[in-house]
C-alpha cells in the first residue's frame, strides 16, 4: 500500500500535493488517513534527530 500511494504521488509539485491533501481532508473519508499516514511516515523518516524533536514538540502542543 505504501509503495502504491507513493507511486501515485510521484512527480507531484507542492501545489498539486496540497490540493490532493486538502481534497482528501475535506472529503471526510477515513481512507485518507492511510494516505496521510504514509506521507507522515516518509516525512518523519526524512528528519534528523533535532528536527524530529522540534516536530514532536509541535505535535504534542496540538494535543
Amino acid at each position: 500500500m505504501r509503495e502504491a500511494l507513493l507511486n501515485n504521488l510521484k512527480g507531484f509539485d507542492a501545489k498539486k500535493l496540497k490540493a490532493t491533501i486538502d481534497d482528501g481532508i475535506s472529503s471526510k473519508e477515513e481512507t485518507i488517513l492511510v494516505g496521510l499516514g504514509v506521507l507522515f511516515e516518509q516525512y518523519y523518516l526524512s528528519l534528523d534527530n533535532q528536527q524530529k524533536e522540534t516536530f514532536l514538540t509541535s505535535l504534542s502542543n496540538l494535543l
